[in-house]
């Protein structure tokens, strides 16, 4: 059945700021948008949508507290004129994050100040649903959280859909990059700004990796100047995969940022097109891209992505 609201109920620019910009113009890949008509709020973790299906991840704040796993729906709307028609409903499961043993728990943001992982926005979890866009354009999005039997509450706001990936697309060939490794540099810290940089997640570059025919898992990110509340340890959670998957796959962390004040990336982000960061990628031993997720994720979803790899 049809349902149809008022357009009105839609904040068209809340997508559009949902990361946070430095001056370079590129975005972390999660924000707060401003507070909905009942309270709640979503934190945004993708911003690049689709045409086809695509993984729609996201956390919720209610009452300025991040919400744990509550009953949530992702409703998909139409937005013609004044109206806005329901198309599809999905449900967003949500993932428990994997506890991660860190050196320092408090890892400075951009503008210097940490983040209080131990305070009401220490991220538990995230929603995930698989949502599908018939087009490109601007589409409704109404998300509906209830805990039990107590009352539901919605948010709405609008997203913008593309006809293709910005970033490369799931399916193609991945760039052939000859990415800084451990040897490159005199102090690891060049290349890692980690709390504790990794020697394991810098030792091959992504284009000998193909050639070895190794598959791949490939992180962007950028610890110290993560500007995101819900960026997330992306970083120390590949860490906790590599001893069970190291060393048939490659693990590389490539750095964002080669000089954040001038607002300079690496060659390799530019490569692979990036806006956002963190993103991971899946890449089997053929060079193929297999699997991208856009900001927060779980351990249990690059899990299922690289035993889809195969032994």
């Amino acid at each position: 059945m049809t349902r149809t609201l008022c357009c009105g109920l839609f904040a068209l620019c809340l997508f559009v700021i949902a990361g946070a910009t430095p001056s370079g113009g590129r975005l972390a890949a999660a924000e707060r948008t401003p507070e909905a008509e009942d309270g709640l709020q979503p934190l945004l973790t993708t911003s690049e949508l689709v045409v086809g299906s695509n993984r729609f991840a996201f956390g919720l704040l209610k009452a300025h507290t991040l919400l744990d796993g509550a009953d949530v729906t992702v409703r998909v709307y139409t937005l013609q004129g004044a109206e806005a028609h329901v198309v599809a409903e999905y449900q967003a499961l949500y993932h428990p994050l994997r506890p991660v043993q860190q050196a320092h728990a408090d890892h400075p943001h951009a503008e210097g100040t940490a983040p209080g992982h131990d305070d009401a926005f220490a991220v538990q979890g995230l929603y995930v649903a698989q949502v599908h866009f018939a087009q490109a354009g601007t589409w409704g999005i109404a998300l509906r959280a209830w805990e039990g039997s107590g009352p539901v509450h919605t948010v709405h706001f609008a997203v913008v859909v593309r006809d293709t990936p910005a970033t490369p697309a799931l399916g193609t060939t991945a760039p052939r990059s000859r990415n800084l490794i451990a040897s490159d540099v005199t102090h690891l810290r060049a290349i890692d700004t980690s709390p504790e940089p990794d020697a394991r997640l810098h030792q091959v570059r992504i284009a000998e990796a193909i050639d070895q025919g190794r598959p791949q898992l490939i992180v962007f990110a950028t610890p110290q100047f993560c500007t995101s509340r819900m960026c997330g340890s992306v970083v120390d959670l590949v860490r906790t995969l590599v001893p069970a998957y190291a060393p048939r796959v490659a693990f590389t962390y490539q750095e964002f940022w080669q000089d954040f004040a001038m607002q300079q990336v690496f060659p390799t982000v530019d490569e692979w097109h990036l806006e956002t960061e963190p993103w991971i990628f899946v890449v089997d031993g053929q060079g193929i891209i297999r699997a991208k997720f856009e900001g927060l994720v779980t351990v249990q979803e690059l899990e299922n992505a690289l035993q889809q790899l195969g032994p």
